[in-house]
């Protein structure tokens, strides 16, 4: 970018294009301003700022209808993605723009720029030239591997070659490729997607079991081969992989790519979800196979679109299987029916698809909880008041130890005796249990980050 000097015109009247913007059908234009009181120190550089954000806005984004972005032009986010990239692409490109006046008065400082059109397209033509030859060059060093041996080269070649043309995805670039005439960014795209669909996983288990709440306690591998040699199936080596959920949730182990040998071993570190069946999906991760050089986002969104190799298992899963110890008592006196207890087992089985045993070495985990009410005396004419304390603490079964506790302080309860107070008290807990405690427990038993 040239840095453009400027001269300042001290004269009577502001000059017509401080009023009216220029129309110059051979040069974008572009008028900055900027206040002095606001910016007293760095007003010139802003105007100049302004003004050749001014000059970018009027470059306009057409779409050629034979290259890659006429696929998107329906989608307007996709859209603005582009034309935002495009502009700061100007931004960093541009030459050659021209100061034809400034002008100022007590308050303001104006500048306008121009850049001619010719101009502008010629050098846009001019880096087309030099992407293009590079983007070729990729392209015929990917095609040049041995896919039986380079897999991951030869797709991150041709992940250079697009990058290489980012800047141009609106263009239909022909090239002559393989001796016929192609629009040499679909070209691309398409012998990617080729590329891909050449590979298939074969996963080593048909079907895991698990507990909700708990890892999948064995590690289980993928084996990712080239599905067109026949009997003979060569790996593919340092294809990067991720696991997904198709059905249910989980919370895995590292993220890996196969070795040498086409192999890559995975592992589940927890199961988030209470459905009796879910289905883990392992398939290649474009988001790190896609890791070279710095990528436009527009071209990325491009790239994560491209289908790629999966294979799906089957995780049956189990239900927490609890153990309940209750000790309810009102005014330190036994009750002939417990109220908590039923509430917060309801709770566990609707929400976090919990078991509850009736042998207590069968459990995976314990839940203790104990409650007592204390009179408070008559508060006004006949309406006595309680006070109830609740504590809850969850156990680990197989190896006795506490994970979770939580507890429910003078929770107040009104009636017209003791005991009913008491009671009382109790109703108002279970609603304090749901809101305050519960969501914790669960997050303890089902949701807990790692």
């Amino acid at each position: 970018m040239l840095s453009c000097g400027t001269s300042r015109k001290h004269i009577k009247t502001k000059p017509e294009w401080v009023f009216n913007r220029p129309v110059n059908m051979a040069y974008y234009v572009g008028v900055g301003i900027a206040s002095k009181k606001n910016n007293p120190i760095d007003f010139q550089q802003i105007a100049k700022k302004n003004a050749l954000n001014d000059l970018i806005a009027e470059i306009k984004v057409t779409v050629a209808s034979n290259s890659v972005l006429s696929q998107y032009q329906n989608n307007s986010e996709f859209k603005q993605q582009f034309e935002s990239e495009s502009k700061i692409s100007a931004l960093n490109t541009i030459e050659n723009f021209q100061v034809v006046d400034s002008w100022e008065d007590t308050d303001n400082f104006w500048i306008y720029y121009r850049l001619s059109k010719e101009e502008f397209a010629a050098a846009r033509r001019r880096r087309l030239m030099i992407a293009k030859e590079r983007a070729e060059d990729f392209f015929q060093r990917a095609e040049s591997f041995d896919i039986r041996n380079n897999y991951m080269q030869a797709f991150r070649s041709k992940v250079k070659a697009l990058a290489a043309l980012q800047e141009f995805l609106n263009e239909d670039i022909q090239s002559v490729h393989n001796g016929k005439q192609v629009y040499l960014v679909n070209e691309i795209l398409s012998s990617m997607q080729s590329q891909l669909y050449k590979v298939t996983f074969q996963s080593q288990v048909s079907s895991l079991k698990g507990k909700v709440g708990k890892p999948v306690s064995t590690p289980f591998d993928v084996f990712a081969y080239l599905n067109n040699a026949g009997a003979e199936k060569p790996p593919v080596p340092f294809m990067p992989m991720k696991l997904s959920n198709d059905q249910g949730r989980m919370e895995y182990g590292a993220q890996t790519e196969t070795d040498h040998q086409g192999m890559a071993s995975f592992s589940i570190a927890r199961i988030l979800a209470k459905d009796p069946v879910q289905l883990v999906r392992i398939s290649t991760d474009l988001n790190k196979a896609i890791m070279v050089d710095s990528l436009s986002q527009s071209l990325r969104n491009i790239l994560l679109s491209l289908d790629v190799p999966s294979t799906s298992i089957r995780v049956n899963v189990e239900p927490i299987k609890m153990f309940m110890e209750t000790d309810e008592k009102n005014l330190s006196a036994s009750l002939p029916m417990n109220y908590v207890e039923p509430v917060l087992k309801k709770l566990l089985i609707d929400s976090a698809g919990c078991n509850f045993v009736r042998n207590k070495e069968d459990a995976d985990y314990l839940i203790k909880l104990s409650a007592n009410t204390k009179s408070l005396g008559i508060i006004w004419g006949n309406m006595h008041q309680a006070s109830l304390n609740l504590y809850l603490s969850l156990v680990d079964n197989a190896n006795d130890a506490e994970v979770f506790k939580d507890a429910l302080i003078e929770i107040k309860g009104f009636q017209t005796t003791p005991e009913n107070a008491g009671i009382d008290a109790y109703k108002t807990a279970n609603d304090q249990l749901l809101r305050r405690i519960f969501p914790k427990l669960k997050t303890e038993l089902l949701l807990k980050e790692k």
